[in-house]
């Protein structure tokens, strides 16, 4: 027979009679609510962490190396930068990409805006304009390079065909002349794209009490578009000139697809010479170094851009 002593309730506090932990156990709760967001981030975390972060580092390292991806690396300091300088083909594949960024991305967000004005027009079948003109932008990259090799090309190319029609004989040598070839590869990249959308949309969102008040104010069209359109499109126009720069420094696909950088270096921009030395000669220490030389100077020209957009950009909320 138990006892009465044994059986009754011994003194003490209960767990909801116990400060310290109720006080645990909303600490644990908060943790896990805290916690939760990043439980569904972590696979975000992970994949950047082995795709992007790593492999970053990882070239960083080895710029400072002899590597062709199948010995042991070999230590050697800076001299793949100090030889960079010394070799004619980095120059000019330099001074390719200072062109084509100097002439294409101004000449880009001029054509994109133009563009994004024609079709903010009201007209009977905008929405089928609008449509044809982001159809080349759905046009994958390998295609889109043989249709421009068919207009392009000097010997069966529509362009020169149809210059013939118009009573020039000669034809001209558009991707074997080694001058006139950048400036080709510039024309294609001027001709509007995905910046043409985003202005686009900027337009649509300027408020229609400006215009109103430019109307009253007696201002003409071509002031209107310079005192109110082109100022409320400055954070677009900000947003597309940054784009356009860091792809312009990135031009690779249609020089490698049409000339593979001919005729003698003529179309060799920077992207085709780290893709050249890593894989073709299999200089990868040497590609990593072209590699972060680009990076920086795409990284010295973003931040300029940067620190002086406040003299320039309008937003709405006054900042």
């Amino acid at each position: 027979m138990t006892s009465p002593l044994l059986s009754a309730p011994q003194p003490g506090l209960g767990p909801a009679e116990d400060p310290g932990l109720l006080n645990r156990l909303a600490r644990g709760r908060r943790f896990r609510r805290r916690m939760l967001p990043f439980l569904f981030l972590l696979p975000w975390i992970v994949g950047v962490l082995i795709f992007q972060a790593y492999p970053i580092l990882d070239s960083f390292y080895h710029s400072f190396t002899i590597y062709d991806g199948f010995q042991p690396a070999k230590w050697i300091g800076f001299r793949n930068y100090v030889n960079l300088a010394d070799h004619d083909y980095t120059r000019k594949a330099l001074t390719n990409t200072f062109i084509f960024v100097v002439v294409s991305v101004p000449g880009g967000l001029v054509v994109g805006l133009l563009q994004a004005l024609l079709l903010n027009v009201k007209v009977r079948g905008l929405q089928l304009f609008r449509t044809l003109a982001l159809v080349p932008g759905t046009v994958p990259v390998a295609g889109a390079a043989s249709v421009l090799l068919f207009i392009w090309s000097p010997s069966i190319g529509l362009l020169n065909t149809f210059l013939k029609i118009l009573g020039f004989p000669k034809g001209q040598a558009w991707l074997s002349d080694p001058v006139m070839v950048k400036w080709v590869f510039i024309v294609m990249a001027i001709q509007g794209g995905i910046g043409m959308l985003i202005f686009l949309a900027g337009l649509q969102n300027v408020p229609q009490e400006l215009y109103d008040a430019s109307k009253i104010d007696g201002a003409k069209s071509i002031q209107t578009l310079f005192t109110v359109t082109l100022p409320m499109l400055t954070p677009y126009t900000l947003f597309n000139l940054l784009t356009s720069l860091i792809g312009a420094f990135q031009m690779f696909s249609s020089p490698m697809l049409m000339t593979g950088g001919g005729p003698a270096g003529g179309s060799t921009f920077y992207g085709q010479l780290i893709y050249e030395n890593a894989f073709r000669y299999f200089k990868m220490g040497h590609a990593a170094a072209l590699s972060w030389i680009l990076f920086v100077i795409s990284m010295v020209i973003v931040v300029a851009v940067f620190r002086t957009s406040a003299s320039w950009v309008y937003y709405e909320g006054g900042n």
